[in-house]
């Protein structure tokens, strides 16, 4: 039994599908059922059962599996807090974030992070996908926070770090609107609406897409700033599209002046999110710590 084994099954139990949990792991699907099989055959216990709608725990990975995850957690912390003690990290990182991962995940990590660990110092700069890995693939930054879209291809060079943290997408309008009332909701319907446009490389070419094939939008104005996008909707100016993870502990979803509704196509489909770094960046023991601090902020 290994850490690496039991962070197999955090993957499968979190996607709930061993194909998905391999595509965010970065490994085949064969290692990863050859993994998780060596586990069950250690433990004496089967820990998944597995069929076309899913993997889904056995009774008795259900009492097992909150032990595993418990493990994992306990592991963390013990690598932190030693490495707090032992005050050897030192040094600077330089981090490259998407957006989304900016607003919900880094701030709280990062500053648990430095409190940990003061000798780092820490630079994070806000990133488009494509950027950031030109500038990890370059070895202008130590880590990039990255979304794996379309089975993007990743260098042989590159080490892949799974944050456990994935999204799906959607759309928020106005609390009274109509569309509020809806159970999900397409392009199409809101065509004809005024729309505001995050400006980001993601829904750039999501929306271009969708218009090449359906016609245009309504585009009143696009905005890189996630404030004006949700005061403006909040305010009835328009309806837009965001990340689910954009609306963790929102205030506007809070305090029930806009509703987030499932979008359609082109945004039905979830993103995950890993950590890349050089594999030869020389701060491998830094980048997989401060990674560490990333996965259990989410």
């Amino acid at each position: 039994m290994n850490f690496e084994q039991l962070e197999y099954v955090k993957a499968v139990v979190e996607y709930e599908s061993m194909t998905r949990a391999s595509e965010a792991l970065h490994i085949s699907q064969s290692a990863l059922s050859q993994s998780i099989a060596s586990l069950e055959k250690e433990l004496e216990h089967k820990l998944f059962n597995r069929s076309r709608s899913g993997t889904v725990p056995t009774e008795n990975g259900k009492k097992l599996i909150p032990i595993i995850l418990e493990i994992l957690e306990s592991e963390s912390k013990l690598r932190q807090t030693a490495n707090s003690l032992s005050a050897i990290l030192r040094g600077k990182l330089t981090v490259a974030t998407s957006p989304s991962l900016f607003m919900a995940v880094v701030p709280p990590a990062l500053s648990s992070f430095r409190k940990d660990n003061p000798l780092i110092d820490v630079q994070i700069i806000e990133a488009e996908n494509e950027e950031i890995y030109h500038l990890v693939q370059k070895k202008e930054i130590d880590i990039g926070l990255f979304s794996l879209i379309n089975d993007h291809k990743i260098e042989p060079s590159m080490e892949v770090y799974s944050l456990f943290i994935s999204s799906s997408f959607k759309a928020i309008v106005p609390i009274d609107s109509k569309l509020a009332f809806r159970e999900s909701i397409s392009l199409e319907d809101i065509q004809d609406s005024p729309f505001i446009l995050f400006d980001r490389e993601f829904y750039n070419v999501n929306i271009e897409k969708f218009e090449e094939n359906r016609g245009p939008l309504n585009i009143l104005f696009t905005t890189k700033n996630p404030s004006v996008l949700f005061r403006s909707v909040s305010s009835g100016l328009g309806i837009s599209i965001v990340s689910d993870l954009m609306l963790q502990n929102n205030p506007y979803l809070q305090t029930k002046s806009i509703a987030a509704i499932p979008i359609g196509y082109p945004f039905n489909n979830e993103i995950q999110f890993v950590a890349l770094s050089n594999k030869d960046n020389g701060k491998k023991q830094l980048t997989e710590t401060f990674i560490s601090y990333i996965r259990n902020k989410k």
